[in-house]
């Protein structure tokens, strides 16, 4: 992808190493630091590269944007130029994946792993959030609903 000049925070579990050169220290900041840090982190890195001409890509979770989801106005409200790229699992993952080691280590019922984890009914329309707080969103043509568990 050698249109992504520079990616802010997070690798995907690592496949951005896989597809993009960081041949350059601008070409990544470094890895998220943990809940609700990713788009903080990316709005200082897309801050730093204005006018620099390079494209910032955010490769932003979803459970990690709902901590802090009114950093999309001040993007906005500042025109942070940043494209978020939003890995949606539709859950807090590892918190849900937490509840799931403790379920087996316990030997509890694993159904209930999803409870205050997941993000369906109503799974958040973070292109509306967006647009709400003045930013362009759009969402993808098809989204594919599943769960941390590949349910």
């Amino acid at each position: 992808m050698s249109w992504a000049r520079s990616l802010s925070a997070g690798t995907l579990h690592e496949w951005a190493r896989k597809l993009w050169n960081f041949d350059r220290p601008y070409r990544h900041a470094g890895r998220e630091l943990g809940t609700g840090t990713q788009i903080g982190t990316s709005l200082g890195v897309a801050l730093a590269n204005k006018g620099s001409g390079r494209l910032v890509v955010d490769l932003q979770p979803d459970g990690d944007l709902m901590y802090d989801a009114g950093a999309i106005w001040i993007a906005a409200k500042y025109q942070i130029p940043l494209l978020i790229v939003m890995y949606n699992n539709r859950a807090y993952y590892n918190d849900w994946n937490h509840q799931i080691v403790m379920a087996r280590t316990r030997g509890t019922d694993l159904s209930r792993a999803h409870i205050g984890m997941d993000l369906f009914g109503p799974a958040p329309d973070f292109a509306g959030l967006a647009r709400s707080m003045g930013w362009w969103g759009r969402r993808p043509h098809r989204e594919r609903r599943r769960s941390p568990t590949g349910a």
